[in-house]
C-alpha cells in the first residue's frame, strides 16, 4: 500500500469455511456515515432540514455529503429527504382524518402547494387524486 494511504484492507478469517474475508475499512466507515445520515432522516423528517444538518451527522462537509448520496443512493441529500416525506405522507393520505394541507405539514413541507408540486412531480399524480382513488380501490374492495 503506498505510503499515506488511508485505506487499510483488513483480513478476517472465518472458522466456518476456512477462508477469508476481506474488507476495506474505509468502505465500512463509508457505510456508517451513510446509514447515520440516512437514519437521522428518518427520525427528523417533518422537522426543518437543512444540508448542513445532514453534512453534521456523516462528520462531512456540504459537497462530500452531496458526493457520498449521489455515489451511493444515486440522489442528492436534500432529493431523498423530498421523497421520504412524499413516501410518509403516501401513508397518512391513505387514512381519512387529516386534510391534504395537514399531512403537508406533518411531514416536514412548509408549503402546501410546494407538497402538491413535490408529489405530483414524484407520484405522477395529486395528493387529492391520489387520495380518491385510495378510497375507490377501498370500495370496490368492500363491494366485492
Amino acid at each position: 500500500m503506498p505510503k499515506g494511504s488511508c485505506s487499510q484492507t483488513t483480513v478476517v478469517p472465518t472458522a466456518a469455511s476456512g477462508s477469508a474475508l476481506e474488507y476495506d475499512s474505509s468502505e465500512i466507515i463509508r457505510s456508517r456515515r451513510m446509514k447515520d445520515m440516512v437514519e437521522w432522516i428518518h427520525l427528523h423528517f417533518a422537522d426543518p432540514i437543512q444540508l448542513e444538518d445532514i453534512a453534521r451527522v456523516g462528520q462531512l462537509s456540504r459537497s462530500e455529503t452531496c458526493r457520498y448520496f449521489k455515489q451511493m443512493l444515486k440522489t442528492s441529500p436534500m432529493q431523498y429527504v423530498i421523497e421520504y416525506r412524499i413516501q410518509k405522507s403516501v401513508e397518512l393520505l391513505q387514512l381519512q382524518e387529516r386534510s391534504i394541507t395537514e399531512i403537508a405539514y406533518e411531514v416536514g413541507f412548509n408549503s402546501t402547494s410546494y407538497f402538491i408540486n413535490q408529489f405530483r412531480k414524484t407520484m405522477q399524480i395529486t395528493p387529492l387524486k391520489f387520495r380518491r382513488e385510495v378510497e375507490l380501490k377501498n370500495k370496490e374492495g368492500i363491494e366485492q
